[in-house]
């Protein structure tokens, strides 16, 4: 019985199976987490921030036909960051010098924090810098970590219904960070409406503030607490229980 000869090019037959195999598995996945301020932007997975484009709450003391009371403010826009992966292949002396940036890089990166660390996060996008940890004093410093959840699949206090912004990281390791705004009644916000960019604190006298924090409650967890106040925003944060009263432009 004959052998066909090889296909032109050294190509395998079609209908055999490669000789060398699948190609080596990816790299390990990064994913968005939930929604987001410092807000799930690409983000944002679980439950989207505040209303759909174009729509706003009535203005203070008007209402719905037949609604009575104060009405539910919009949820604060919620923002959402992948994690990034850094590799390192050095050999030789320049390890040594490899392995100390790795320490500082470390010791700076979210997968060093926990509950109660504060970040600075320029862009909630896959492309933007990562979060750094910050001295939550520092005007820098956006957001604060609520809680630090061991996978990147699991879900946030509250759920889609609560506040948080979220930053994440898939594969050999996986985490996911619910993040508070970090601000308090009386501080001014830029980008508090964006999507992507991170939260900057600005004097309330700036053209480029777009959100004002004008009760901010902890202990309680409800819509209620921003009743007879200008917010037409709120955040609602179940752990720590935090509300956040926002009269946005």
């Amino acid at each position: 019985m004959s052998v066909p000869p090889p296909a032109p090019g050294g190509q395998q037959p079609v209908g055999q199976p490669d000789p060398y195999g699948p190609p080596p598995g990816g790299q390990p996945q990064q994913q968005y987490g939930q929604p987001g301020a410092y807000g799930q932007a690409p983000q944002g997975q679980p439950g989207q921030y505040g209303p759909p484009p174009g729509q706003y709450p009535p203005p203070p003391g008007q209402f719905p036909p037949g609604q009575q009371g104060f009405p539910p403010a919009p949820q604060v826009p919620k923002k959402s960051k992948a994690g990034a992966f850094i590799k390192a292949g050095v050999i030789g002396v320049v390890v040594i010098v490899a392995v100390i940036v790795g320490i500082v890089s470390f010791a700076k990166s979210p997968a060093s924090s926990k509950a109660g660390d504060c970040l600075s996060i320029t862009e909630f996008t896959r492309g933007g810098d990562d979060p750094a940890k910050a001295d939550c004093n520092d005007p820098k410093a956006n957001v604060k970590i609520a809680k630090k959840l061991d996978k990147a699949s699991e879900d946030c206090p509250g759920g889609s219904d609560a506040g948080y912004d979220t930053y994440s990281v898939s594969g050999r390791s996986s985490y996911k960070l619910c993040l508070m705004i970090n601000a308090k009644q009386g501080d001014c916000l830029a980008n508090f409406m964006s999507q992507t960019k991170g939260y900057q604190k600005v004097p309330c006298t700036d053209p480029t503030k777009d959100g004002e924090l004008v009760k901010v409650v902890e202990g309680q967890a409800s819509e209620s607490v921003c009743e007879g106040t200008e917010a037409t925003r709120v955040a609602v944060y179940p752990e720590p229980a935090t509300t956040m009263c926002v009269k946005t432009n």
